[in-house]
């Protein structure tokens, strides 16, 4: 996902993966052995399991995320008592850098965070580090009840030369986590905007508060991907979401000069020129900005769910939407769950694991996201009674991702090392360094030299 690490479904899906919480097999089915006669030797009714104890490996070290999962763990084992649940959180960078490793171990965590894309979950399922879970998916009833587009996130083909297709290589959470634009309330009335249903709208809202006085986008480039948000926010304003997924998962020959990805670079470079951004923004780290912003010193803000470093109280004088179509249409949503959870290929507990990943995907799960001040994804929970308004609009956000079928995945996810050309040269870019031209033709070349390899194994 740019920046950060590395996804609310339509209410109807709730249903079907509630019947397969209560009953534990495939929806239709009245008992566990069922589920079995589904997928083999798979157990799905965690009674039957036996007393077992799974170890889960996060990253969700703080704020709502922490609170999330600490009460997923309490929920799931006060309804399963027999299964104990021993959680671990550390950093994302730590553990991306010590996975493959931790996955090699003679006796690895049960359950693991591996990032989505070729980055992380392509080369631990090309390498059988982690559990097809096709199933269980079957067995649970996972691939009715979860979107399709949710799913290619998660998909890779066995021998692992297809990202997007194939099997089920991770599950996603109750959790969402979408690339959002961020307003100040005051701020926005104070300079006479309205929320934007177009992206001229958009730029006008940015030119108001320019003249205003007030920074237009709070921004912070020192690490290199202050931008990135921004970036794939107007690429889904520009470009078409089958594309862009065409594009991410390697189908149909479709190059980066058809995503919107040109369009995209030349507007922030546009931006950048016109003095939107904050005051030297490319030697201010991304932090910085992000508190500068949650201070009401920026209009915007373009971030990923759930990220902004937000104190009590702070929610209460912001929202968010999705920056709209270029041309009209319904807006495109880089979304996706907050995290991906896979199971380990040496666990000793697959059956557990999987019930404590269906969980987590549970209607229960959503509404605990929400209770938690968190975006929910995967069903239709209902707000909590002294929810803030930054949390309705997160839930409206993934309404408009169920209504449209409009998420896409993270652009960077198409090859291991994409993330950092584009970060890489979008910096030269904004700092004159490189042309519009130049950054798309590194991106489509990095692109190309890795179709070239991943064809060639």
């Amino acid at each position: 996902m740019f920046a950060r690490r590395g996804s609310k479904w339509i209410s109807a899906l709730a249903a079907p993966l509630a019947a397969v919480m209560l009953s534990g097999c495939v929806p239709g089915m009245s008992n566990s052995a069922a589920g079995q006669e589904a997928a083999g030797t798979v157990v799905t009714d965690p009674g039957a399991i036996g007393k077992t104890r799974i170890r889960v490996l996060d990253y969700f070290a703080g704020g709502p995320d922490k609170a999330w999962m600490q009460r997923i763990v309490t929920a799931f084992e006060r309804k399963y008592p027999q299964i104990t649940v021993d959680r671990t959180a550390q950093s994302w960078d730590d553990i991306m850098k010590s996975l493959p490793l931790k996955l090699r171990a003679a006796d690895p965590p049960d359950i693991v965070p591996a990032n989505n894309g070729w980055q992380s979950l392509g080369t631990l399922a090309k390498g059988g580090l982690v559990l097809d879970l096709d199933p269980y998916a079957e067995a649970y009833g996972w691939k009715k009840a979860f979107p399709t587009s949710v799913q290619e996130e998660h998909q890779f083909s066995p021998d692992g030369q297809e990202m997007g297709t194939g099997s089920l290589f991770g599950a996603p959470i109750a959790r969402g986590s979408a690339v959002e634009v961020y307003y100040n309330r005051s701020l926005l009335k104070r300079t006479g905007g309205h929320l934007p249903r177009t992206l001229a709208q958009f730029e006008e809202n940015m030119r108001k508060a320019k003249a205003a006085g007030i920074t237009p986008v709070a921004v912070g480039n020192l690490e290199q991907g202050g931008v990135t948000a921004a970036l794939l926010s107007l690429i889904n304003s520009f470009g078409d979401r089958d594309k862009i997924a065409d594009f991410t998962y390697s189908r149909s020959d479709v190059n980066v000069g058809e995503t919107g990805f040109p369009e995209a670079v030349a507007k922030l470079k546009e931006w950048a020129g016109k003095g939107y951004f904050t005051k030297g923004f490319a030697a201010l780290p991304g932090l910085d900005a992000a508190q500068a912003f949650v201070d009401g010193k920026a209009l915007f803000k373009f971030e990923y769910s759930g990220t902004l470093p937000l104190q009590p109280g702070d929610s209460k004088k912001l929202g968010s939407f999705v920056l709209p179509r270029a041309h009209g249409g319904d807006p495109v949503v880089t979304f996706a769950a907050a995290s991906n959870f896979s199971i380990a290929a040496k666990t000793r507990h697959p059956d557990a694991a999987a019930a404590f990943l269906n969980f987590m995907a549970s209607p229960e799960a959503a509404r605990i996201a929400t209770q938690v001040g968190a975006m929910p994804m995967l069903s239709t929970p209902a707000l909590p009674p002294d929810h803030d308004p930054l949390l309705a609009d997160d839930v409206k956000i993934a309404g408009q991702v169920a209504d449209n079928d409009s998420a896409v995945p993270y652009l960077d996810w198409a090859t291991p090392t994409l993330l950092n050309t584009i970060t890489t040269h979008m910096t030269d870019l904004l700092a004159g360094k490189a042309s519009a031209g130049e950054v798309v033709k590194a991106t489509q070349d990095d692109y190309a030299q890795f179709q070239q390899t991943r064809k060639a194994k």
